[in-house]
């Protein structure tokens, strides 16, 4: 699985108590980081890259075939 780094560039609190906040750096699937960073929620440290931050509640694309192995 191919991963992505990310810093949060504002506090972002997810369903399932995932909370961020400012400053934070994580690795997530590429996909997930891709969706953040489109958001305007956090950026790539090493490219800058950083979509349009835009006001109030936003749409996460969701892709309903991805499933998460447990232990």
């Amino acid at each position: 699985m191919e991963t992505r780094r990310i810093e949060f560039t504002e506090p972002v609190k997810l369903a399932g108590g995932r909370n961020f906040e400012a400053g934070d750096r994580k690795s997530f699937p590429k996909a997930e980081a891709d969706e953040y960073i489109r958001l305007g929620w956090a950026k790539d440290p090493e490219t800058g890259e950083q979509g349009e931050r835009k006001p109030g509640a936003q749409k996460l694309n969701v892709n309903s075939t991805t499933q998460v192995p447990t232990a």
